[in-house]
């Protein structure tokens, strides 16, 4: 739910043409209209709220118990958040190295999602010992 707040902010603050409130730094927003703010044509920020949607729906999934959902869900939730962790760094470095800019916010979102990464490392184990 963190995460998606997050993208949710950086979403609406794209489409509404509205400043980020970014502890007062401007780096914020020279990272959210550099061109690497968009992939394909899609807002970063847009498919940060689409991982946390379908991660959502992942953590629904196995906490209502649907069927087969315990064999299946901690290794689709581990793939998507190492995917999410992966990508996060990628942006990471695009932000340190190329940028030479950081946003408070994607570095929020970049922790969030790692330490997601680390609770389905913790539920994989967990379910290969049941």
């Amino acid at each position: 739910m963190a995460g998606m707040g997050v993208a949710s902010y950086l979403t609406y603050s794209r489409y509404a043409n509205q400043p980020i409130v970014c502890a007062g730094l401007k780096s914020c927003e020279a990272v959210q209209n550099s061109e690497y703010s968009k992939l394909v044509g899609i807002p970063v920020a847009v498919l940060g709220m689409l991982f946390c949607a379908g991660l959502l729906a992942l953590v629904v999934a196995r906490l209502t118990r649907l069927p087969l959902t315990e064999e299946w869900a901690p290794l689709a939730a581990f793939s998507m958040t190492l995917a999410g962790v992966a990508f996060a760094a990628y942006l990471t470095y695009i932000e340190l190295f190329v940028l030479e800019q950081v946003c408070i916010w994607c570095a929020i979102f970049a922790t969030i999602v790692t330490i997601a990464w680390l609770i389905t490392i913790v539920d994989v184990l967990a379910s290969t010992k049941e």
